[in-house]
């Protein structure tokens, strides 16, 4: 009797525990469904947050950038340090876009913006006196089953940091044309080698399928461009890209020498934002810019014409305004060896030329220059020029003589530019107007940025406004470039040579618009 109670009661037992087993997995099932489900619109909610947070950081840093944030409805104050919390009606631009990505206009949402005054591994840049934002959105969600088990709310949150940092300027050869067809064309036998700078050497950003064109057997040599030839004399590197928005695709219309890296071909490569557009335009400096003869063997302001010039005379060129409505006021160099003063060279009317047996220099000794404006160096020891070509008429130099210049100083304002088109210009292209020209049977060395484009949004609105750079070359003829060339169109022809050597020193750093976190 007593071994059959004893049975029964394990039995009993045995019912007990399943029982509680069973609760045990029901809440266990409750639990993770109710995981599940919560966690799914969590997610959600997270995913929404973070873009606009993501939003909010990226317009407050676009409007600190282009110096909108302190005037106007939406204005704020970005003190680095600072901070402020959004309000449910808030005009400051973070508060707005963060409320039209569905954040900030209720009671359970949390919007705050602040101004941080570091960013490790960041290369912030250092001519901005606020240059980072930090946005926080939190928002109090409500559970479905989770509240089963006690959980009614749960807090989600979203950062995003947006930053004004110094970058590389992404490419050597940038052509700006958004839809040009033949926007990089090639004729004849020309040979374009690039040494060192970034792992893309040239960016073609035209949608056109026919964007990249070329004619006879010219060649792009990147066997020896990159990052790795840091001395930009073909010794080290192992080869770049050449990028095309629009194409041909698959493959190039030229000779391509890629290098072992290697280097590709990229059709359906993203444009790429032109990283001089925010440089200002010179301001018209004050004085009249002046050209004046003298022979050789003479020497004036310092500097000698040398004997062997003669029987042509030398002609020394000061900085200033260029108003090019007669002889004396328009800078057309012909039968001379020209030097020019350091300073800034602000041409109104009639373009800039040196043309048929037109050599042209910097001046030596250089002199202080005292005619530039903020950011230049003025130092006795020089600087560069600055062509600054603000009316009609086109760049035209190099035909048949010798020209070695220096651009403005890499670290002024105007970030190492030696030839600079307003943005606004009428267009110099083929065949309707005469496009820029450089190049010709002689040797030229330009150290400095050739920059001539209008605006994309100039180019998009009329795609025939824009500005063509025509590079011709000779037999023994030479062109060497420290620094950049952007324009609208590029076209190349000759059969001359046409090096770029892009080493550390010449390397252009910009301002640009960044999400760091």
């Amino acid at each position: 009797m007593r071994f059959k109670s004893l049975v029964a009661r394990l039995k009993e037992e045995d019912g007990q525990a399943i029982v509680l087993v069973a609760l045990a997995m029901g809440i266990f099932l409750l639990g993770a469904i109710g995981l599940a489900v919560d966690g799914s619109i969590l997610y959600t909610q997270r995913q929404m947050a973070q873009a606009a947070a993501d939003a909010a950081a990226t317009a407050g840093i676009m409007s600190i950038f282009d110096g909108t944030n302190g005037s106007g409805a939406a204005q704020f104050t970005a003190t680095p340090g600072s901070s402020f919390t959004c309000t449910t009606t808030d005009a400051k631009t973070p508060c707005v876009y963060a409320r039209n990505n569905g954040f900030g206009d209720s009671a359970s949402d949390t919007v705050t913006v602040s101004f941080p005054t570091s960013a490790p591994g960041v290369a912030l840049s250092a001519t901005d006196p606020t240059n980072l934002i930090k946005v926080m959105i939190s928002r109090d969600v409500d559970t479905t089953l989770l509240r089963l088990l006690g959980s009614t709310v749960t807090t989600m949150k979203a950062t995003a940091m947006a930053a004004i940092v110094n970058v590389i300027a992404p490419v050597p050869i940038l052509v700006t044309h958004p839809t040009l067809s033949g926007s990089f064309a090639m004729n004849g036998t020309p040979v374009i080698k690039i040494c060192g700078g970034p792992s893309r050497s040239i960016q073609v950003n035209s949608s056109s399928a026919t964007a990249e064109s070329t004619g006879n057997n010219p060649t792009v040599d990147l066997s020896h461009a990159g990052p790795l030839d840091t001395s930009g004399t073909c010794t080290t590197g192992t080869g770049a890209d050449f990028g095309v928005w629009g194409g041909p695709s698959p493959s190039p219309t030229f000779t391509f020498l890629a290098g072992t890296k290697p280097g590709k071909y990229l059709p359906k490569a993203s444009p790429i934002q032109d990283p001089l557009k925010d440089v200002p335009a010179p301001p018209v400096p004050g004085t009249a810019g002046s050209q004046t003869q003298f022979p050789a063997n003479t020497t004036l302001s310092g500097q000698l014409c040398p004997a062997s010039v003669a029987p042509k005379p030398c002609t020394l060129l000061t900085p200033g305004v260029y108003a090019g409505t007669s002889a004396a006021t328009r800078i057309d160099l012909t039968n001379t060896t020209a030097y020019m003063e350091p300073g800034i060279y602000y041409v109104q009317a009639g373009g800039f030329s040196c043309r048929a047996n037109c050599n042209l220099f910097m001046a030596s000794p250089a002199v202080t220059d005292v005619t530039t404006g903020t950011g230049w160096d003025g130092t006795a020891a020089g600087g560069g020029v600055l062509v600054y070509n603000s009316g009609s008429g086109q760049i035209d130099i190099g035909s048949n003589g010798t020209v070695d210049l220096i651009g403005s100083p890499a670290g002024s304002t105007y970030k190492n530019i030696l030839f600079f088109e307003d943005h606004t210009a009428d267009a110099n292209t083929t065949p309707n107007h005469n496009p820029h020209s450089m190049g010709g049977g002689g040797a030229m060395t330009l150290t400095g940025t050739v920059y001539l484009t209008n605006t994309l949004a100039t180019m998009t609105g009329n795609s025939a406004t824009y500005q063509e750079l025509d590079l011709q070359g000779g037999p023994g003829s030479g062109t060497l470039i420290q620094g950049q060339i952007i324009v609208g169109a590029l076209h190349l022809g000759g059969n001359g040579n046409i090096t770029m050597n892009l080493n550390s020193s010449t390397t252009l750093i910009v301002r640009q618009v960044a999400l760091v976190n």
